[in-house]
């Protein structure tokens, strides 16, 4: 009885397929018997509800059931598995049940009429002008929940996304593979179990690929392409990113199947990163967060910026762009500190528009999603939040030139749809951490690649190298052109093995001119055959690095990733007048070469090689400088619920001691202003001085006798107070803010570690010597 295969009675019964088992879950393809023509609908009762709860116990009352199915057949001897093959609207993921098929475009015209067209009808007059375009917000095939168990052939319970015609066009896909002419439907079952070692196996993966080829091409043509043609012929634009999160992009389920072909339409790239995925230190492995698997910290750290990044840097449509939906679901204890790290990881791997998550018209405190940056006045950061938009603005704007890296990666789709495979951050955390930077780069795009004076250019983009994870198969296409390349003498790297045949089955192009590297010895092999663009001269496996090149010069970005202080310099950059611009500040000062890096955890350092020599004061140096401790005379509190400018009695600190230790301070939310004094005589007074700040939590404005001397949201809390002293006692006052984490104590806020309040390093002035 084949009944309890169907989940409605509107599902249809696609085939019946016994097939010979060799293991569990383990399929002979070459013995399947076909059962489809014999599958009879018995109409001996009346309705379709049950007459019996699942022990077979009646139920009172209930009528007697409908037509049902019924196979008949002789069952041979051995072992054998019964697949019957089922069309239905049921199943899937119960978040998007009831979602559109966007492998449909009938589909996804519906979404167009029901949405995107009244919206036009009301406000055409403003599309393309005030009305820029549309955002399509993380659209999936969502046939499971999650990502973990999407990938293709790996969960047999998976429901897969299918439309009428698609076993004829998986034909169709099937032509120069080893199953072209082979009947489709009885391997179908294939797609969720293994097939018998040899024959067996290379079939049912072919058979992924190709399934997993064609839908992740007809979701990109009939889901995100349509969109894009009805905005384009609108006159707006079409953006948004799909769900990467811990591997989706290149499986069902949260995915679309290819994280390049599903944004391959849009005018921009996109991702976003949301609930502590992204965290400084947890770049390892899994780490415990919100989401119940754990999050793959290594995934985030070295893919999925590059991804966005890449894909902006491959696709012409993107014109180098590339958007992220930034900060949100972090809790209350994110602060602009935390953001600005968010952001450095973003804008070094080439993301360069930001849509900042989020402003909350809802009363305060809504619990959707904190921090809102505002927070109808409560959040004691929103005060410094624009200077963090600015800096943002700033270098985002700086460094959307074109990309220089010395790698490129691929993408591992094809390689996990058809078999043994290497995530893509296995190579991409190597190169990461030894400075060599990559972009990630999918087989689509190879294919159509050109070797140019030695080098493969893509889309404009030169790589020195190519860098394959270790894959079982990859597309014949793609091996050819591997091949090719290597005779001309283009570095390939096969990490871990050559591939031991091609996606499609066929034979393996010669690869003999490839190089074959173990994953630990990656960076050390490249470094010998002298790819990498730059040497440093001690390790620093946490600086990461941006090349932009600017019609006018080039750009370098150094971002200090890791919670300790880096010291290292940079040789190899191009060679001229170097410059070094603080975004945050907006101000130049003159550098020396090669580039020192001296940067405190989550420090970062920007140098400019210009074309034309520019005029740039040489930096003040305090190497040997005269240093005076301050301590607090006073301090005060402003309560985030009183406003951020009523600041109470003053209170007086044992040194620079936490304010969570004050009696009733536990919980504090607001700003503290600490008091500070310092005599100095006229010579003194009159040498460059700076005020520098240590152990602060979290933004620092300074004023010195009255004179606003700047705001830090990060280290290094560094300020130049040259002027603003004078003989006699100087007051310097120094204004904290803290997050709203532990005033709201939000479920999110238990996964970030919550430091002391306040400043609790300490202050010294630092006088240069005459």
């Amino acid at each position: 009885m084949l009944k309890y295969a169907l989940r409605s009675p509107a599902d249809t019964i696609l085939g019946v397929y016994l097939c010979r088992k060799t293991a569990f879950e383990v399929l002979d393809p070459t013995d399947v018997r076909d059962l489809t023509d014999r599958v009879e609908w018995v109409d001996d009762y009346n309705t379709g509800k049950p007459t019996c709860d699942w022990t077979g116990k009646p139920i009172p009352g209930a009528p007697a059931q409908g037509p049902r199915p019924i196979v008949r057949f002789d069952l041979p001897e051995g072992d054998w598995s019964l697949n019957i093959l089922t069309v239905s609207y049921k199943g899937g993921e119960k978040q998007t049940e009831g979602y559109l098929n966007p492998l449909d475009p009938k589909a996804t015209q519906i979404l167009l009429d029901t949405v995107y067209q009244p919206i036009y009808e009301h406000f055409g007059a403003e599309f393309g002008k005030t009305l820029r375009g549309f955002f399509s917000d993380e659209p999936r095939f969502g046939n499971i929940h999650g990502a973990e168990g999407a990938s293709i052939g790996r969960n047999s319970d998976m429901v897969l996304p299918w439309r009428d015609d698609l076993d004829a066009l998986l034909a169709e896909q099937l032509k120069g593979t080893v199953l072209e002419g082979r009947e489709l439907r009885p391997l179908l079952p294939l797609l969720f179990v293994n097939g018998t070692e040899g024959e067996g196996d290379t079939a049912a993966h072919v058979l992924r690929c190709a399934y997993m080829d064609l839908v992740s091409r007809l979701y990109s043509e009939n889901f995100d392409g349509v969109l894009a043609r009805w905005c384009h012929d609108h006159g707006c634009e079409h953006i948004g990113h799909t769900i990467e999160d811990n591997n989706a992009h290149a499986r069902l389920g949260y995915g679309a199947g290819h994280f390049f072909r599903a944004m391959a339409h849009q005018d921009m790239a996109g991702i976003d990163v949301v609930i502590q995925q992204l965290t400084p230190g947890q770049d390892k492995g899994l780490f415990k967060g919100m989401h119940s698997p754990g999050w793959d910290g290594e995934f985030f750290t070295y893919v999925l910026g590059k991804l966005g990044g890449s894909l902006a840097h491959l696709n012409p449509a993107a014109k180098g762009r590339c958007m992220c939906e930034l900060f949100g679901a972090y809790s209350w204890a994110e602060g602009n500190r935390l953001g600005k790290w968010l952001a450095d990881y973003m804008l070094v791997r080439g993301v360069n528009y930001f849509v900042p998550h989020a402003f909350d018209p809802a009363p305060f405190p809504d619990a959707d999603c904190p921090p809102h940056f505002y927070a109808h006045g409560h959040n004691p950061q929103y005060p410094e939040f624009g200077l963090l938009m600015g800096y943002m603005n700033r270098m985002a704007a700086l460094l959307a030139g074109k990309h220089v890296a010395p790698a490129a990666v691929l993408y591992h789709a094809e390689a996990e749809w058809s078999g043994d495979y290497m995530f893509t951050q296995k190579p991409a955390a190597q190169l990461a951490r030894h400075c060599i930077d990559y972009d990630i780069v999918p087989a689509d795009y190879l294919t159509g690649a050109d070797l140019v004076e030695g080098q493969l250019r893509v889309n404009g983009e030169d790589f020195r190298t190519l860098v394959i994870p270790y894959a079982q198969a990859l597309p014949a296409a793609l091996l050819h052109k591997i091949a090719a390349w290597t005779a001309a003498g283009l570095p390939v790297w096969f990490l871990d093995g050559l591939p031991v045949r091609t996606c499609e089955g066929t034979p393996l192009p010669d690869l003999s001119g490839a190089n074959v590297v173990a994953l630990a010895d990656l960076a050390d092999a490249l470094a010998e055959a002298g790819i990498p663009e730059l040497r440093l001269t001690a390790p620093a496996p946490y600086l990461r690095y941006y090349h932009a090149r600017q019609a006018d010069g080039d750009v370098y970005f150094f971002v200090n990733e890791g919670t300790t202080p880096m010291h290292t310099a940079v040789e190899g950059a191009r060679p001229g007048q170097a410059v070094v611009y603080d975004a945050f500040t907006n101000t130049l000062a003159a550098e020396e070469r090669p580039f020192t890096l001296d940067l405190p955890a989550f420090g970062v350092k920007c140098v400019l090689v210009p074309d034309l020599p520019v005029d740039a004061p040489a930096a003040l140096s305090f190497i040997g400088a005269r240093q005076l401790a301050l301590f607090p005379a006073e301090v005060r509190f402003a309560d985030a619920e009183t406003g951020s400018t009523q600041y109470g009695a003053p209170v007086a600190l044992d040194g620079w001691q936490p304010v969570d230790t004050l009696p009733g301070m536990a919980a504090f939310a607001g700003r503290i202003r600490y008091r500070l004094t310092v005599t100095l005589d006229e010579a003194q007074a009159a040498v460059p001085a700076r005020l520098v700040l240590t152990g602060v939590q979290e933004g620092a404005a300074v004023t010195v006798n009255g004179q606003d001397c700047g705001t830090r949201i990060g280290a290094p809390y560094v300020y130049p107070v040259t002027g603003a002293l004078h003989p006699g006692e100087n007051e310097i006052q120094l204004e904290v803010n803290t997050t709203l984490g532990r005033r709201m104590n939000d479920f999110l806020t238990q996964f970030l570690p919550m430091e002391p309040l306040g400043i609790t390093g300490g202050a010294v002035l630092e006088l240069a010597q005459p």
